[in-house]
């Protein structure tokens, strides 16, 4: 059975330094900061995770989840296109010149219908599709290795109420997809903010955020999800939906019923003319399982329960002169912490977790491994690798991905705790 851990470390509490947050304004000269929201025309409503690219530059973007995006732009892109593109809808070309100086860009996506070729199938089992897939990684995706930057955030929710952020500039080694080679991150620029309560009766630490988010992607690591040969799931074709302007097949997946190991189901969107996976979201199946909890907690105190209400995650790809590349992954896992001791066992505490890495630059120059000491390791705890920075030029010219309104409100929330206590 295969699994994709995300492992967290319980302690007793501790005391940590509680940070604030920089101001990401700043304007660079060499540079455009470009400013949106991005709606469905059809439902008024904002698009999350929406891909923001630019017409031959390698900078890229996504929307937050209240559909608000940011991007700096090379100053030699000004007379290009903004590319904005989304599950289901036509893609949408804007001047970067008449988003420059406007921060309030209000940008509608049309609905873009399938016309159906009848060399498409479009419903029944999808194993065979699924399983050419997997064979056609190598012709699809990249064999040479390349450089990527990469903006990773990581959050953990105690009840309704953030009580950790981290932020991160990451420089990526992407591994060839004709290797064995693991990818490598290194941090180049961070920040985090905590809020532990003297009353908290545990600190969480989420260790190998970045790792696993990189280890997300199934088309470098298939045998993640899909084991040797995928035959511990039964595939259906669902039908199809429109990427970038291109037809893409819709596959779910679940384990065949007579499979008892915790495994996954979901969604798969595979590009019909290449069969290159463009996108997946799934689940963890860890509901209502009590040995869930083995996959997910490394150490914890004799007295602490753990269940495991949900995993899910997410991984994206952008295309680039007919190759695919990994650009965004996410991951959420909840859980619920109670105490067997008499004073504590009468409550419980929920718990969410959760990181996203978008690739925000790639290049083809000075492509090198990193120094061993320099490497994020599977076992590191991000936010004791990073310090808090009040420097309002923080981010510089690196793009990073939008906060939404609920990440900006424990930001702030965080920094007045801060500032008081000083």
């Amino acid at each position: 059975m295969k699994h994709l851990l995300i492992l967290f470390f319980f302690f007793s509490l501790a005391a940590l330094p509680e940070l604030c947050s920089a101001n990401m304004e700043q304007q660079v000269d060499s540079t455009y900061l470009l400013r949106g929201r991005v709606y469905g025309n059809d439902t008024r409503e904002p698009l999350p995770n929406a891909n923001i690219t630019v017409q031959q530059a390698n900078v890229s973007s996504i929307t937050n989840q209240d559909g608000y995006f940011s991007i700096r732009v090379p100053a030699s892109s000004r007379n290009m296109q903004l590319i904005i593109h989304y599950l289901g809808y036509e893609n949408k070309e804007i001047p970067v010149l008449t988003l420059i100086d406007n921060p309030n860009n209000h940008i509608s996506l049309t609905p873009s219908p399938i016309e159906l070729s009848e060399l498409l199938v479009v419903s029944g089992d999808g194993t065979k599709l699924v399983r050419e897939a997997l064979q056609r990684i190598p012709e699809n995706y990249a064999a040479d290795p390349n450089m990527m930057v990469a903006f990773y955030r990581e959050a953990v929710k105690k009840g309704s109420n953030y009580i950790s952020l981290v932020e991160a500039v990451l420089d990526v080694y992407k591994a060839s997809y004709h290797s064995y080679s693991n990818d490598q991150a290194r941090i180049y620029i961070g920040r985090k903010a905590t809020d532990i309560s003297p009353r908290d009766t545990v600190l969480l630490k989420f260790q190998g955020g970045i790792s696993d988010a990189l280890m997300l992607d199934i088309a470098k690591n298939p045998e993640i999800v899909f084991g040797t040969d995928a035959a511990e799931y039964s595939f259906h074709i669902d039908g199809l939906i429109n990427i970038n302007n291109k037809p893409h097949y819709i596959i779910t997946f679940k384990p065949q019923s007579t499979i008892e190991d915790i495994l996954f189901r979901g969604t798969i969107y595979l590009d019909a003319a290449s069969l290159a996976f463009a996108r997946m979201e799934f689940n963890m199946n860890v509901e209502d399982r009590k040995d869930a909890a083995n996959i997910f907690i490394r150490r914890k105190p004799a007295k602490m329960r753990v269940e495991v209400n949900e995993a899910r995650y997410v991984v994206n790809y952008l295309e680039n002169d007919g190759k695919w590349f990994f650009n965004y992954s996410s991951t959420d896992v909840s859980f619920r912490v109670r105490w067997t001791n008499r004073f504590f066992g009468l409550f419980a505490t929920n718990y969410v977790i959760g990181s996203e890495i978008a690739i925000t630059d790639r290049y083809n120059d000075n492509v090198v491994k990193f120094p061993r000491n320099e490497r994020i390791r599977s076992t590191d705890v991000i936010a004791e690798r990073v310090e808090y920075f009040l420097d309002s030029d923080f981010w510089g010219e690196y793009n990073v991905i939008e906060p939404d309104q609920q990440i900006n409100d424990a930001i702030k929330r965080l920094s007045d705790k801060l500032r008081r206590r000083k």
